[in-house]
């Protein structure tokens, strides 16, 4: 016997390698994702985020992949958002997130394995200010809060 036919859900996919704009009109956290481990090593769960954009001329929301919630020189949340949307971002830096949504960017999107993917992004309209960061004395101090901000691990209502 075979199994019943599942019907296949068909994602409106974005156009590969053209400049798409659009708004970041949401960000949402999940404090307990399980990040896959790399090259055999086992799973982890981390705090994590991605963004929701709404992007012209598309009907339906394109989210980025969950990013482990750290803004860390070599966290990809650091690399490829906070450094090209946040002006003179560095790295470590004490930045509320959420300043991001509301912002017009341009994106360019790739994909890998049938999975779609931002590979660039810039901001349409000027930078966030680093007026809204500041950087973390305490980076690097083994004495602080771990990377997430969350010390304790007490997490915030969101």
């Amino acid at each position: 016997m075979k199994p019943p036919a599942r019907p296949k859900t068909e994602f409106e996919k974005v156009m590969i390698g053209e400049f798409i704009t659009g708004v970041i009109s949401n960000i949402e956290y999940d404090m307990e994702h399980k990040f896959k481990g790399f090259q055999g090593q086992e799973d982890t769960v981390q705090p994590a985020m991605r963004l929701v954009f709404t992007l012209d001329g598309y009907k339906f929301k394109h989210y980025s992949r969950w990013m482990k919630f750290s803004l860390s020189e070599k966290a990809n949340l650091y690399k490829k958002y906070i450094s090209k949307l946040v002006d003179g971002a560095v790295p470590d830096c004490d930045f509320d997130i959420d300043h991001l949504k509301g912002m017009r960017v341009k994106t360019i999107w790739d994909e890998q394995n049938g999975f779609q993917n931002i590979e660039n992004i810039f901001a349409l309209d000027g930078k966030t200010p680093m007026t809204e960061a500041t950087v973390d004395p305490g980076a690097g101090d083994e004495n602080t809060p771990d990377d997430t901000g969350f010390e304790n691990d007490i997490q915030p209502d969101l």
